[in-house]
């Protein structure tokens, strides 16, 4: 019943992970388009222990790592000063890969950080986080099973 927020990592290769949602900051816009505000929410695959939410989110900065990490319980929509740490963008790379960045414009008079994400070490977990350096490329991959498929099991 505690709040646990889980990291944003990378598995092994070969795995495709868990599958997000991406969400635009309109919600009467279903389109979601490069360099505009968006949330990201994992799809609970499995059981939840925490009563944190699945939209990622930048964490306040671990002074031990140097970092802005990238972990769940964000909130998803409510676009304001309050969401901040919730919106990042897609941005296109090259002609097949994609970059995510966290520069939030939900709140023109927010001062906010302007950073690509990238993978770092934390221990042995490749994790994501802030960089001030380039982004890592990101690849797309639709899903088979559509969302709605997925919630309906995990609920049942």
């Amino acid at each position: 019943g505690n709040p646990c927020p889980e990291v944003v990592a990378q598995r092994g290769s070969g795995d495709d992970g868990i599958p997000v949602i991406f969400s635009n900051s309109d919600s009467n816009d279903g389109v979601v388009r490069l360099s505009s505000d968006i949330n990201i929410e994992f799809i609970p695959l499995r059981p939840r222990f925490c009563q944190t939410t699945t939209v990622w989110k930048v964490d306040d900065y671990d002074h031990s790592a140097g970092k802005w990490w990238v972990i769940t319980d964000g909130v998803k929509g409510n676009p304001g000063a309050n969401t901040l740490t919730s919106w990042f963008r897609i941005e296109k790379a090259s002609h097949l890969d994609y970059t995510f960045k966290y520069c939030p414009a939900v709140c023109g008079t927010c001062p906010a950080l302007c950073n690509k994400i990238a993978r770092d070490l934390d221990g042995e977990m490749m994790r994501l986080a802030l960089s001030t350096d380039h982004g890592w490329p990101f690849f797309f991959k639709k899903l088979q099973t559509s969302a709605m498929e997925i919630e309906q099991v995990v609920h049942n």
